[in-house]
């Protein structure tokens, strides 16, 4: 459980400096953290911007339900202050997907 939540600790940092790169960035786009509960090897955290290659762009998931609760084992870790928490449940397990409330464009 420990190793756990240093792993979701990481990934927030690494998302607030994320954040922090791309204050002035001057192009839309979309930045997320997803947490997989039932597999962290997937955790990851996302940028994503107009691509000339597709137009999937701004990424949309239609099934998130946002303000969903965070598991105990991390929900002191979130800022919900500061960030939006969505969930979905798939054939794979819950995802949590938590996105700055001020920066980007959302999911």
């Amino acid at each position: 459980m420990k190793i756990r939540r240093e792993h979701i600790k990481a990934h927030v940092a690494l998302y607030n400096r994320t954040l922090k790169l791309l204050e002035g960035f001057e192009k839309p786009y979309q930045t997320w953290i997803c947490i997989y509960e039932q597999d962290p090897a997937l955790d990851a955290v996302y940028i994503h911007t107009p691509n000339p290659n597709d137009h999937n762009f701004p990424h949309k998931i239609e099934e998130l339900e946002w303000n969903g609760k965070l598991p105990h084992t991390f929900k002191d870790l979130i800022d919900l202050q500061q960030f939006d928490v969505a969930y979905l449940q798939t054939e794979y397990g819950e995802e949590f997907y938590i996105q700055s409330k001020e920066q980007g464009i959302r999911l």
